[in-house]
């Protein structure tokens, strides 16, 4: 037998393979890492040169059973780890997964970085399973609603955003945001046109339904689109609100007077909390600043003042220069102002959600916010009070702001299909108006599904079978493809619609689109419809708590930065 000799596979290794020479001394039987694993730390990026001197090392090849020595010189050193340079050959190390390139990992972080940051995304997203299935989800939204909104930052800089939201066929509510972007042309119609146009990445025709503020360059813009469009339901009360609230400018000024000076004197300030902490309070609470775009701040401003009144009260006359407090009848004036104020704003905070649909509220509410305003009426409030009253009542009859939700079908259809109200908020005449309307479109799915599921004639199984001899399924067969189902679209539409009208109407804090989840087999044709409709949002919230984001972005100690470094 001849004698044997690794001084060929050293060789070979060395000139042909990536390997790991682990130069610790320890056992005989020592196997090197496996050369299979990319952690960094077994792979660094650099390489080592051999040392001079090393220990016996061990070299194990992957494919082998068995090990081989390789004598070296006995002079002990920390275990290098060494990267030979291959040459290229078809080899096990091709298969291993290699690491990216520093270009190629530069070029998708940057790209990454830039959706980011355009789209005001968290980190958080490249985790999620929408950003790997985008495309899938465009597949899978076959109708929703857009909204719009426009904003101008401290440096003058205009942005528009555009968010799309629909139901998928688990009955969960999705929002994509289509673009957010910086634009320097006027504020026209024609130009915001174009900019949703650029931005709308192939969700035009899925657009059912939009909704922006009640600004006339959006709805045009909008309109030559050809979009349907709905001005936002907060938008609109808080136009109503804050027209009733002029009528009471001078107690409101007044009582922001006295906020102001609290928040700016350290002494006042103090003593109110003083006070409060004398008087038993664990977590004393300080006066509230207004917000002048939204008219919920000033109903937060007199609530808080009303809470403090004996704290604000005796500490006014405390204070050396303090400005004029409230009268006796100002404060009565602001504690019923609370009263009337207050349904408005649990209004506004339940249509200004953005994790469940919202325009079915609509309705709802406007009808709910009328029959308020009718009961205040008949309360003996002081005089003062009752004329913001009437003026909310009459702004809420004003056909030019309030006209647009009673004629609105998408709303009413978004209302009866909410299984929690249904038919409740409308009239006999209104009702059956928009019955009518569901049952039509109820009647156009039901032909849609038919000519998707016409059986055909003949099978691949019966023609098989039918060489060979008779079939048992053959008469089978032929009898169901000219079987045709019973009664017309419309009467099977109609079934169904009435069926939903008189099963049971739901809790108020149901899930809606849980239970069409569950009822989907119940209702087949019309949970179709309801998917398509009750996506539809009554504000356009979604897009302003954007521009909420940027604001925070673009603080006054940042107003300089340009667009490119914000979008």
């Amino acid at each position: 037998m001849s004698k044997t000799s690794v001084t060929n596979l050293k060789t070979h290794y060395s000139s042909s393979h990536w390997i790991q020479i682990n130069t610790a001394k320890q056992s005989s039987e020592k196997i090197v890492d496996d050369p299979g694993q990319t952690s960094s730390d077994q792979f660094p990026t650099s390489s080592l040169n051999i040392p001079n001197t090393t220990p016996t090392t061990l070299i194990q090849n992957p494919t082998a059973s068995t090990s081989h020595e390789i004598p070296t010189p006995s002079t002990s050193i920390q275990s290098p780890i060494v990267n030979i340079r291959k040459r290229k050959q078809t080899n096990i190390s091709e298969y291993v997964p290699r690491k990216m390139t520093f270009d190629t990992q530069k070029k998708i972080d940057d790209a990454l970085i830039k959706m980011i940051t355009k789209d005001f995304q968290p980190f958080k997203i490249v985790e999620d399973e929408g950003f790997r299935h985008f495309e899938i989800i465009k597949a899978e939204a076959e109708c929703g609603c857009n909204t719009t909104d426009c904003w101008t930052s401290r440096s003058n800089m205009s942005y528009i955003a555009i968010t799309f939201h629909f139901i998928d066929k688990n009955f969960s509510l999705k929002s994509v945001l289509l673009g957010c972007h910086e634009f320097s042309e006027s504020h026209i119609s024609l130009n915001l046109s174009i900019k949703i146009k650029i931005r709308k990445m192939g969700f035009r025709k899925k657009i059912c339904f939009a909704v922006s503020d009640n600004a006339n360059n959006i709805k045009s813009a909008l309109f030559k689109l050809e979009l349907k469009h709905f001005g936002c339901f907060a938008h609109t009360l808080n136009l109503i609100v804050q027209g009733a609230l002029k009528i009471e400018f001078n107690l409101i000024e007044k009582i922001k007077t006295i906020v102001t000076h609290f928040r700016k004197s350290t002494t006042a300030n103090k003593k109110i909390i003083n006070y409060q902490i004398s008087n038993g309070a664990k977590e004393p609470k300080k006066l509230l600043q207004d917000v002048s775009t939204r008219w919920n701040s000033t109903l937060y401003i007199i609530e808080r003042m009303v809470e403090l009144e004996s704290s604000i009260r005796e500490t006014l006359g405390l204070l050396d220069n303090p400005p004029e407090g409230l009268r006796v009848e100002e404060w009565k004036v602001t504690r019923e102002l609370c009263i009337v104020l207050r349904p408005f704003e649990e209004a506004t905070r339940a249509v200004s959600g953005d994790k469940y649909m919202t325009a079915f509220l609509v309705i709802i509410l406007s009808e709910g916010l009328k029959n308020v305003c009718n009961q205040l009426q008949k309360e003996k409030y002081h005089i003062r009070v009752n004329r913001v009253v009437d003026k909310l009542l009459s702004g809420m009859q004003d056909k030019d702001r309030w006209g647009c939700i009673i004629s609105s079908k998408t709303l009413a259809r978004c209302t009866l299909l909410d299984p929690r109200f249904k038919n409740i908020p409308f009239t006999e005449n209104l009702l059956q108006t928009i019955k009518n309307d569901i049952i039509q479109k109820t009647a156009s799915i039901i032909s849609d599904n038919r000519k998707d599921n016409e059986v055909q004639p003949t099978s691949t199984a019966t023609s098989t079978e039918n060489e060979k001899g008779f079939s048992i399924w053959s008469s089978i067969d032929s009898k169901v493809a000219q079987v045709q189902p019973t009664g017309t679209n419309t009467s099977r539409a109609i079934i169904e619609v009435q069926r939903y009208l008189e099963d049971a109407i739901q809790n108020r804090n149901t899930d809606a689109l849980k239970w069409w989840k569950d009822n989907k087999y119940n209702y087949p044709y019309l949970s179709q419809l309801a998917r398509k409709t009750l996506c539809c949002l009554g504000t356009s919230v979604p897009c302003e708590r954007m521009f909420s984001k940027a604001g925070l972005l673009i603080s006054d100690r940042r107003s300089r930065l340009s667009s490119n470094k914000i979008i």
